[in-house]
């Protein structure tokens, strides 16, 4: 059980990552948003090119923070149905909604990611109207990171499900008392 715990800490790891960079790009956001309302709004200076990119780093946020908030228990959880549920349950379900759900949609979006990303990187690919972002495969690109990151998170979850199951007492219950 220690391994399987090991091996889910390995797999959580680049998901932890990615957070210290989305603090970055959250810095990299305020940034560009103070320059583009300040230069809007005293300079005259609006850009196109300024506005994508506000866009573009919201994305990656987004989509860079789901497995790391999935392996901290923070992403939203629908509670109605499974308030009156045993831990022990909840915990199969987990596994079960990983398996079943979580791995095969995140394994089709890693495959047709990475073809949309490619795609767009062959074709050198610019925003519409050419008055945008260059280089667009590399927002495209995201999706695709996004979804191995969800893999490795979803693999993660339920390594410590596994072991909250048989070994109780190695599993720290703080992430399970929300479920």
């Amino acid at each position: 059980m220690q391994k399987l715990l090991k091996y889910s800490k390995i797999l959580a790891w680049p998901c932890q990552q990615a957070a210290k960079i989305i603090g970055y790009l959250l810095l990299l956001l305020t940034a560009v948003i103070l320059y583009d309302v300040v230069g809007r709004k005293f300079f005259a200076t609006g850009s196109f090119k300024l506005q994508e990119a506000e866009w573009h780093l919201h994305g990656a946020i987004a989509l860079l923070g789901f497995g790391y908030a999935y392996i901290q228990n923070a992403h939203v959880r629908i509670d109605v149905f499974s308030a009156k549920i045993p831990t022990n349950a909840k915990l199969i379900m987990e596994i079960l909604a990983i398996c079943i759900f979580l791995l095969p949609f995140m394994g089709l979006l890693l495959w047709f990611g990475y073809d949309f990303a490619e795609r767009s990187y062959m074709r050198s690919e610019t925003s519409a109207g050419g008055v945008g972002l260059p280089y667009r495969w590399i927002i495209k690109s995201v999706l695709p990171l996004a979804a191995l990151l969800n893999i490795l998170a979803g693999l993660s979850v339920a390594l410590q499900c596994i072991v909250a199951l048989k070994a109780p007492h190695l599993q720290d219950n703080r992430m399970w008392d929300d479920l």
